[in-house]
């Protein structure tokens, strides 16, 4: 029986023929055609509120929590030399920071590359719209720049 239902869970989701208002554990708590049977499902609401959403997770940190999901950065620099990579990533970083604190800056070692990403973008698009503010403000930079995909930080309020 629950292969069955598992069945037809897997089934469901990966055709989507869902109304696209509900969510599939609101489609599969509702009685429609009561003939066909019935599904109760027993969860908590935290779980429940995860269904549909991008793959996410929230993480405490002492300042603030946020979620980590996948999303967009800009890799603004990549270097190898391990004489000069990590002080030329280290001046870009500085760079970018003095025209945009805002914008998040990760400076990354990854044996043997340095690596220097910025922003934090769930879409594509944002990423290629701040890019091309990026590569206007500093176009000594742009033939280096381009989109990569990867884990984000987005802060949420603390309750």
């Amino acid at each position: 029986m629950k292969q069955i239902v598992f069945s037809f869970l897997l089934l469901v989701a990966g055709f989507g023929c869902l109304r696209a208002q509900a969510t599939i554990v609101e489609e599969l708590k509702s009685d429609a055609n009561p003939a066909d049977g019935v599904i109760r499902i027993e969860s908590d609401a935290a779980i429940t509120a995860l269904v549909g959403m991008p793959n996410s997770r929230l993480i405490a940190a002492e300042n603030h929590d946020y979620i980590e999901r996948a999303g967009f950065r800009i890799q603004v620099f990549m270097g190898n030399d391990h004489q000069t990579a990590r002080s030329e990533a280290s001046s870009k970083q500085a760079s970018i920071r003095e025209i945009f604190p805002e914008l998040s800056t990760y400076l990354i070692y990854e044996a043997p590359n340095w690596r220097l990403l910025a922003g934090d973008f769930a879409y594509r698009e944002e990423a290629v719209i701040f890019q091309q503010q990026l590569q206007k403000r500093f176009p000594q930079f742009g033939k280096e720049m381009y989109i990569v995909a990867d884990k984000i930080k987005f802060p949420v309020e603390n309750r």
